[in-house]
């Protein structure tokens, strides 16, 4: 009878220090962009702006994104820069790449080159050629990749 309450008593003991264990904590997983991913992203923006369609970049700009690169310093957000694109009086007719690298870092992917822009005025006679050397960084979380960062300079 002893040998069972004793053997009793060292289970109950056991159990005890079971469930007083520290949890594991498992790592948290991080959403691996790609590099295709990252690409297809530049893409989709450049067809929206190449179409004059505002839609994809409600998708493309996270809402924390931000512009920098204007000749007096200012910056624009999300929301000013689908507005400023939904009623500008002109049009992208050629949007072209070059150098385009793309470097990983987990869940980030910076994207940098430059591009030459011909836009047309409103009377799709006026020519702007724009280069512009530009950084742009994009994240994919929660299986969803948009950009959180733009930067660009104007190229003589």
């Amino acid at each position: 009878m002893i040998r069972t309450a004793l053997t009793m008593a060292v289970m109950v003991v056991f159990a005890a220090c079971k469930q007083t264990e520290t949890p594991v904590v498992e790592p948290e997983i991080v959403d691996e962009i790609t590099k295709e991913e990252a690409l297809d992203l530049l893409h989709t923006w450049t067809n929206a702006y190449l179409k004059g369609d505002a839609g994809p970049l409600i998708e493309v700009l996270d809402d924390s994104w931000v512009y920098s690169g204007s000749g007096d310093g200012s910056t624009s957000n999300k929301i000013a820069t689908i507005d400023e694109f939904s009623t500008a009086d002109y049009s992208f007719d050629e949007i072209k790449y070059h150098d385009l690298d793309v470097q990983l870092y987990g869940d980030v992917a910076v994207v940098r080159g430059w591009e030459k822009m011909v836009i047309l005025g409103s009377d799709k006679q006026d020519t702007t050629i724009l280069k512009l050397r530009f950084t742009d960084v994009y994240q994919k979380k929660e299986g969803k990749v948009r950009a959180i960062a733009t930067h660009s300079s104007p190229m003589e």
